[in-house]
């Protein structure tokens, strides 16, 4: 049996126990044996050999996953090459700084147009690779959890036909045995589990402190959808009877999980949090420079909630930015491009313990503007129009720039950007249009290209939203964070990898079959039948001679 199973996944090598029978007494004073008797047939295991081969197996499992995960982010950004991410930054940023010297120049609007188009474009691809994989590792979670459930049934029903099996004869049932220590294994792959055979043969099965499998009853393993940050919709693992959450520590679901939650999903986060960053920081810069012709109407690309709250409160308006206190300035043009008065102070007011300004009370502000109106629509979107045929308007900051408000960014008024995270990021369509209306210059003159200069810097210095890290410097420690977990993925895969190979060579030589040694074996038996068959012929011969010898 121990040479047919040789080869047979997670056979256990049985052994045969042998005893001596009782001595029979031949003569007075003189005993002698009477052969030997099978007491029983074992399987040569180590319980806790194998328990040890479970929890390994389920921590291998689950930095595979985070393994191969990783390697996936990594593609997405595609950061080995030149058709990157980083390097349509900082093209862009670098069309902005020539820019600068030619602000004039209708072709160098149009590269910076293009480049912008490049980089949103990537980074749209970009969330698009990530999103896909975390969807990947959520259908996968759906699909294992069912194979789990699956397996504790069927470690239920094996417990069952054990204990018939056995029916008080401990051990009796050697390939039921290892057909459950196979499944057992199987389901330490998917989850953590522990497990502690119970009087009658069963094994009870529990996943931390809670029980799975007890006797032939399994709790059952299901997933519910719970809705994360961004409102994606993903499965979590529960059990069956009561919907509570499973508290696991290893296994290819906990790899999945915390790979899809903590890994991508925070690669998720890191990345919309830097976009964002990356909108606003230019948009407050572009929204108060002019481009070479003026406005005759603009309409804000971001719309509120609420027109009567604060400004300054993003959970009242759904603006993804606040508005801060100070001023910026409309100044009116005539048809010939001449300047009609001063520029016009429009003053924002924010935690300066009055009401703070909203969107209503900022159109108002608007309104009473020589030269343009303003009006809010049904949909709360603020919309600001040149009240005379051919006259035009443009927005500037104030002379001491610490001075200015965000209130144009936040309502996404005179922007370059478009959108709000790495899943909407674009350039504005009617700028990508029309690269006249690029905001290069602080005045609207050809030669001025302060704008552009100053968003060009933007690459190095540091910003508030960034927390004093610069543009370039945030995504490229997002970047060193995607190869830092995904090194450390892999050492950690190949560590338990090794663990694992050697608790199973370990059980080899436990519960291995060595064909040379079972060969061994057959020799003796072979060899103590013909013994004992040589005495029983020699015998035979005896008697017939005596029988001869009597006739």
């Amino acid at each position: 049996n121990n040479m047919a199973n040789a080869a047979t996944p997670g056979y256990s090598r049985q052994n045969v126990h042998l005893a001596p029978t009782q001595s029979t007494e031949i003569v007075p004073g003189k005993y002698t044996g009477t052969g030997v008797i099978l007491q029983e047939v074992r399987r040569q295991i180590d319980d806790a050999l194998n328990g040890r081969i479970r929890t390994a197996v389920g921590e291998s499992a689950s930095y595979l996953v985070q393994q191969q995960t990783m390697m996936r982010v990594e593609a997405a950004f595609n950061e080995l090459t030149d058709q990157d991410l980083s390097t349509r930054l900082n093209s862009l940023f670098s069309s902005f700084s020539a820019l600068q010297s030619q602000p004039h120049d209708i072709a160098s609007r149009s590269v910076v147009l293009q480049e912008g188009a490049s980089l949103t474009n990537f980074v749209r691809e970009v969330n698009r690779g990530l999103t896909s994989i975390q969807e990947d590792l959520d259908a996968q979670v759906r699909y294992q959890v069912e194979q789990a459930d699956a397996l504790a049934n069927q470690i239920a029903e094996l417990n069952h036909q054990v204990a018939v099996a056995e029916a008080g004869r401990g051990g009796s049932a050697a390939a039921l045995r290892d057909q459950r220590d196979m499944l057992l294994k199987e389901l330490s792959e998917l989850v953590s589990i522990t497990d502690r055979e119970v009087e009658g043969g069963s094994v009870n099965v529990f996943i931390g402190s809670e029980p799975l499998i007890q006797y032939s009853d399994s709790r059952g393993l299901s997933y519910v959808e719970r809705e994360d940050a961004n409102g994606n919709k993903l499965a979590q693992i529960v059990f069956s009877d009561n919907e509570d959450t499973v508290a696991l520590t290893s296994g290819k679901i906990y790899g999945q999980i915390t790979t899809r939650d903590d890994q991508v999903g925070g690669v998720i986060d890191d990345l919309d949090n830097w976009t964002k960053a990356m909108i606003f920081e230019v948009n407050k810069l572009h929204s108060l420079g002019r481009g070479l012709d003026g406005f005759t109407s603009v309409t804000s690309s971001l719309n509120v909630d609420d027109a009567d709250a604060s400004l300054a409160v993003t959970a009242d308006t759904g603006l993804p930015w606040q508005a801060s206190n100070g001023v910026f300035f409309v100044q009116v043009y005539d048809s010939n491009g001449d300047a009609i008065g001063g520029p016009q102070m429009v003053e924002v007011s924010i935690g300066m313990g009055g009401t703070d300004t909203t969107l209503n009370s900022l159109t108002a502000s608007l309104d009473n503007i020589d030269g343009i109106t303003a009006s809010v629509d049904g949909s709360n979107y603020l919309q600001i129009d040149a009240t005379t045929s051919g006259h035009t308007f443009a927005f500037s900051a104030p002379t001491n720039s610490g001075d200015a408000t965000d209130a144009l960014t936040a309502l996404g008024i005179n922007t370059f950007f478009d959108g709000y995270n790495a899943a909407t990021i674009d350039v504005r369509a009617d700028l990508a249009a029309d690269p006249r209306q690029l905001a290069a210059g602080a005045n609207g003159l050809p030669g001025n290209g302060d704008v552009a200069g100053q968003i060009a810097q933007l690459a190095t210095s540091g910003v508030t939203s960034l927390n004093g890290l610069s543009i370039n410097d945030k995504f490229r420690s997002i970047v060193g964070g995607v190869a830092t977990d995904s090194k450390a993925a892999q050492d950690n895969y190949t560590a338990a990898d090794v663990v694992v190979e050697t608790l199973e060579l370990e059980r080899q030589s436990i519960s291995g079959v060595s064909i040379d040694e079972e060969a061994m074996h057959m020799i003796v038996f072979q060899r103590a039948f013909q013994g004992a068959a040589r005495y029983v012929s020699l015998i035979d011969q005896l008697l017939d001679e005596v029988i001869a010898l009597a006739g």
